[in-house]
């Protein structure tokens, strides 16, 4: 994992109020205190980012523990620290322990459940192959139940590499207000 060392810190500047349409300002106070809000408020894409984050997070849509498992394995890979005290939340909110969230960015993979374990390997391989092997989507189908579970999870997988290149290169950094993640289940809000 790298740190918060002079060289990580931001490459483009959080834009400020100034800087931004007023409706966009309007939108990010609604929205939890995030410097990565801010930052995709750059991109000008931050509602339609906001709609589809309320769906992979929705309770419904597919399981808490393991999307934060899946996170976690993604951060660990691509040695992204941004995210980390976030989904420290987000996952014990979706009934993920801290310490089975710590195994998985410790590579103390043997303190998961079987299943945990073998996502974190999945995880693994997409970083390594770019993709997962059709024995590994079988598997995802067979799991999850469905076709439509496994695109979901393999949705998941795709998407946390995408978000870390984003922060990390745009070099979002750390919230630095102690209460930042307080009450945090959601990216897009408190529930």
């Amino acid at each position: 994992m790298h740190t918060l060392r002079q060289e990580n810190l931001p490459k483009l500047d959080l834009p400020t109020d100034d800087e931004l349409a007023p409706e966009t300002v309007e939108f990010l106070a609604s929205m939890p205190p995030l410097n990565v809000w801010r930052m995709i408020a750059r991109t000008g894409v931050a509602r339609e980012y906001r709609t589809l984050l309320s769906v992979m997070f929705g309770k419904d849509w597919f399981p808490g523990a393991d999307r934060e498992v899946i996170a976690l394995r993604t951060f660990r890979q691509n040695g992204s620290d941004y995210e980390i005290p976030q989904h420290f939340v987000l996952a014990e909110a979706a009934g993920l322990p801290r310490e089975a969230s710590r195994a998985v960015l410790d590579d103390e993979l043997d303190r998961l459940s079987p299943w945990h374990r073998r996502l974190c390997r999945m995880v693994d391989d997409m970083a390594a192959d770019a993709k997962l092997g059709a024995d590994q989507v079988r598997e995802l189908v067979s799991h999850y139940g469905s076709q439509d579970m496994a695109a979901r999870a393999i949705m998941i997988m795709a998407w946390f590499p995408m978000l870390t290149r984003f922060v990390d290169t745009t070099g979002v950094p750390v919230e630095t207000v102690p209460d930042a993640y307080d009450g945090l289940s959601v990216p897009t809000g408190h529930g």
